[in-house]
């Protein structure tokens, strides 16, 4: 998260940067865009290891739920 905090803060400084400082605008707002950019890629790398995730913990969190059904089932048929 701290990253894409720092690129953002990047982004928006050069954008106000280019406002009080017009000779050097072109290069300020290049820049900005180069912060954008990288600020989107990381929330794009976020998303995909969000994805990759959940599936697993879904398999995890399915699994350990059978198992404690199949307990009450057997504790059911033994009459305790």
């Amino acid at each position: 998260m701290k990253d894409l905090t720092r690129y953002r803060a990047m982004e928006s400084l050069c954008r106000q940067s280019a406002v009080f400082h017009p000779h050097d605008s072109w290069r300020l707002l290049a820049q900005a865009e180069m912060w954008y950019h990288k600020a989107e890629d990381e929330l794009a790398a976020r998303s995909v290891q969000r994805d990759v995730a959940t599936p697993a913990a879904a398999l995890v969190g399915t699994q350990s739920q059978g198992r404690a059904a199949g307990a009450s089932r057997s504790l059911g048929a033994d009459g305790i």
